[in-house]
């Protein structure tokens, strides 16, 4: 490293440092708010609603056009102890009757001894769910029951133009210069806006690498744009980079939710999120294997289910065992196999690398890591989900959204769970 060099490197960290500190100086004096927050804002929406002299209702009408709720009516103060159920899709009881879903299949599970109500909100994820839960905890819950992560990788895109490349390392920038307004001008040089708000428009693309990432971003995403499935190594980079931002936001937030409800004095349950392994992955990537021997052995696979797909997957795994389809493959066949243990080893693998994934294994796991640190109680609903392959269809009808009698069987754990320590 040349003198010039290093002494343009600390001419840049002494303004990057001197900045900061005159920006948080006249924050401080002038009381104005410099912040800047790379995430998109929660909705200015109101979660309850009046309806006559007594009763609020979750506002069906406050909602974003693709979201969804039930809108649930009740007295603003309850007369019996009282549960909310706080979630998205899985929680509403998505295509089920009001009903089959589990929050209500949980009420009938606690024998009627405890109001349920479902807080669930299709389409949303744990940013937009923050104010849901503190509306929430003023209507005096006994316990709250958060079923929260199926969504965090559909949500809003942070970046776009050169961080959109480089997302986690950009985050972390904005952590370390304290979200100030000095990081707005960094993120207007390298192409952004000081604020990414939630928007269904294309950004701007500057080539193909962004077309395609943007393509693998959209809900749902357009999947046709890519050869066989498979997204090259500088795409799966920048999606695989986003998807890791996207569960670090999603540790932070459901901490904080956590948290605010124990200060509250509101007894916490956590879930962990079922799913159907058995449905195969959006769209793999390529990882640190060569591209082209990856693509031709995709081609092998065919259906998958014969013997030589099976070859090829085994093939693939030794080029590149991030590959989603290749680790689906095997984990299917060891399935059919009798081989349990190594069929889901390779299915949660397979749902793992997925580049464009619902909730993740990793999802889960933040979730039990969040509920052991708070000490908080877990139902472990991924766990039981296992017990589900062999009935496929009969508990979840598609990889997320669950059967009626998955509901029912959902309400019954959480209602063991409840009951079991009730003061």
């Amino acid at each position: 490293m040349t003198k010039k060099l290093l002494f343009a490197m600390i001419a840049c960290l002494l303004v990057l440092g001197g900045g900061e500190v005159a920006a948080r100086i006249v924050a401080w004096r002038s009381g104005l708010d410099l912040t800047v927050d790379p995430l998109p804002l929660p909705p200015d929406t109101r979660i309850l609603c009046p309806l006559g002299s007594s009763l609020v209702q979750l506002c069906p009408e406050e909602v974003q056009g693709y979201e969804r709720v039930r809108p649930e009516v009740f007295f603003e103060a309850p007369d019996q102890p009282r549960v909310i159920v706080i979630g998205e899709s899985f929680v509403h009881g998505y295509t089920l009757p009001e009903e089959e879903a589990w929050p209500a299949r949980l009420g009938v599970a606690l024998g009627g001894d405890m109001e349920v109500l479902n807080f669930g909100r299709c389409g949303s994820y744990a940013s937009r769910l923050v104010p849901v839960v503190n509306a929430a905890l003023t209507l005096h819950p006994r316990v709250l029951v958060l079923a929260i992560g199926n969504n965090e990788h559909t949500m809003t895109s942070f970046y776009t133009g050169w961080a959109g490349r480089h997302p986690l390392g950009m985050y972390r920038t904005s952590e370390i210069l304290g979200g100030s307004r000095l990081f707005g001008g960094l993120y207007r040089m390298v192409g952004g806006e000081p604020r990414i708000r939630e928007t269904m428009e294309r950004p701007p693309l500057r080539d193909e690498v962004d077309r395609l990432i943007f393509a693998a971003r959209r809900r749902p995403p357009d999947l046709s744009v890519f050869t066989d499935l498979l997204a090259s190594r500088d795409v799966t980079r920048a999606l695989e980079n986003e998807q890791r931002l996207k569960e670090r936001v999603f540790r932070g937030v459901l901490d904080r939710m956590v948290r605010t409800a124990q200060d509250a004095g509101v007894r916490v349950i956590l879930c962990t999120l079922p799913r159907d392994l058995t449905f195969p992955p959006n769209l793999s990537g390529v990882h640190r294997g060569d591209e082209e021997k990856i693509r031709g052995i995709l081609r092998k696979l065919g259906d998958g289910m014969s013997m030589e797909a099976l070859a090829a997957a085994d093939e693939g795994i030794r080029v590149d065992d991030r590959v989603a389809r290749f680790r689906f493959v095997r984990g299917v066949r060891n399935l059919v196999g009798g081989d349990r243990e190594k069929a889901i080893a390779d299915l949660r693998a397979s749902v793992e690398w997925d580049m464009a994934p619902d909730a993740t294994p990793s999802i889960n796991a933040i979730i039990r890591e969040v509920a052991r640190s708070r000490d908080v109680d877990l139902v472990d609903l991924d766990a039981i989900s296992t017990d589900w392959l062999s009935a496929r269809g009969a508990y979840l009808k598609d990889p997320v959204h669950l059967t009626a009698l998955g509901a029912d069987e959902v309400g019954r754990t959480v209602a063991a769970a409840i009951t079991e320590d009730a003061p």
